[in-house]
């Protein structure tokens, strides 16, 4: 049996045992009366779904229309059907949003959120960042959570049943910029902002907690959310962060990475980030073997097996060099992929909510040396971090360690005081290898 119908069944598996079956719930009145001119009302997409590109929900407004819509703002929006593992309902109500947002040189462009909203609702907003890792919109959250191939549903579910309302953005943008991370930050305020707007006040308001979490991927996007919430979108109240296994130093997972089993998340990367910054030269860095593999992998996802899309890991690059693909011998030490790389690390900036940090112990993308140094930076910034290692390597350990997250987001609604293991984390100086 192929390795990714045994993963299939295995999330399947996994679903019926958390229970995915939906219950009826109230419906709602949206969107409430705003300022704002309405935005439009699309109709309930039907089956077979059209991929973003040939849907036009998410084609991109006008420029004159996105330049003089505030940041934030829903221009569109639809109810939707959402579907959990290919044959469960998800227990909420779901729209779909699309929404003015900017990308990283502050360009305007629109995103697409889901919101979900289960019965019962509790007035708590978590935006949840998928570990989409896209180079092609088809495993956005949007459209995954349409024909219900969005692998981390199960770690939604456990908001959902807490009673919180859910926001999942499609943060890498219309471009899917993977690994671009102030274009992916401004994506997940841009869609708290939506969210507070479309829905009524006793749900999300301006003064709702929210909370942002995330694993890998989805834990880079969170936490350049909260780096930048403060300067970007200060009016939202952010009272916790969750972010498991987040790559610390983007060069130095790269330099981890290279030549080994994730080799090809690299490559990856690298087409990514050369989306969001024309300052890399791909047609002088790369050699004719380079550009095969960009084109191969051009419109590939990592880890999204119930897409059935090309996955990096598992398209023949494993255990390749980059400098096989390049007319350089080091590609990270160009000048412009240094600067983009630096630009692009996490802990350049503090936040004012505390941080549950969480990395395998075995992860095989970002060394623990760098997960600590991250995990210290943020303590010399302020930052209330409980550092935890979870059992396991990198994609295991974001379900280990999913209730953990929860709990922890939950104590935080709840205006408990956050632990803090900084005095520990800046006591050690050798880390353990």
């Amino acid at each position: 049996m192929r390795p990714a119908r045994i993963r299939c069944l295995l999330l399947l598996s996994l679903c019926v045992l958390a229970g995915c079956a939906a219950t009826p719930v109230h419906t709602l009145a949206v969107p409430p009366a705003t300022e704002q001119p309405p935005p439009a009302r699309f109709p309930t997409p039907r089956k077979p779904f059209s991929a973003p590109g040939d849907d036009p929900f998410h084609a991109q407004p006008s420029a004159a229309e996105l330049a003089a819509t505030p940041p934030g703002t829903v221009m569109r929006y639809r109810p939707i059907a959402a579907e959990s593992y290919y044959f469960f309902d998800v227990d909420a109500q779901a729209w779909q949003l699309l929404y003015r947002t900017s990308d990283t040189f502050g360009k305007p462009q629109a995103d697409v959120a889901t919101i979900l909203v289960p019965d019962d609702p509790q007035p708590r907003l978590l935006s949840y960042q998928t570990a989409y890792d896209a180079l092609t919109r088809r495993c956005a959250p949007s459209y995954e959570i349409l024909s219900g191939s969005m692998v981390e549903q199960l770690l939604v579910n456990k908001a959902l049943r807490r009673g919180w309302v859910v926001v999942l953005p499609d943060y890498e943008g219309p471009e899917a910029q993977f690994i671009a991370g102030i274009n992916s930050g401004r994506g997940v305020l841009d869609g708290i902002r939506a969210a507070q707007t479309f829905l009524p006040d006793r749900l999300v308001g301006a003064d709702t907690p929210v909370a942002l979490w995330g694993y890998s991927g989805g834990a880079f996007a969170s936490l350049w959310a909260a780096e930048q919430a403060a300067s970007y979108a200060p009016r939202i109240h952010i009272a916790g962060v969750a972010a498991g296994g987040p790559p610390a130093d983007l060069a130095s997972t790269a330099e981890h990475i290279d030549g080994g089993l994730f080799a090809g998340l690299y490559f990856a990367a690298v087409i990514g980030l050369s989306r969001a910054y024309d300052t890399i030269d791909t047609d002088a860095l790369l050699n004719d073997k380079g550009r095969r593999m960009f084109a191969d992998l051009d419109q590939s996802c990592v880890g999204q097996e119930l897409a059935w899309v090309k996955d990096p890991l598992l398209s023949g690059y494993t255990f390749d060099s980059m400098h096989e693909y390049t007319t350089v011998d080091d590609l990270l030490s160009v000048p412009a992929v240094q600067r983009v790389t630096r630009e692009n690390r996490l802990g350049q900036r503090g936040f004012d909510a505390p941080l549950l940090y969480y990395h395998a112990f075995f992860d095989q993308l970002t060394p623990r040396k760098d997960a600590r140094a991250l995990a210290r930076t943020y303590c010399d910034k302020g930052i209330p971090v409980r550092f935890d290692y979870a059992f396991g390597e990198h994609i295991s350990a974001a379900l280990t360690h999913a209730s953990t997250a929860v709990a922890y987001l939950a104590d935080r609604f709840a205006g408990i005081p956050p632990p803090s293991d900084c005095s520990a984390l800046q006591r050690t100086a050798n880390p353990p290898r």
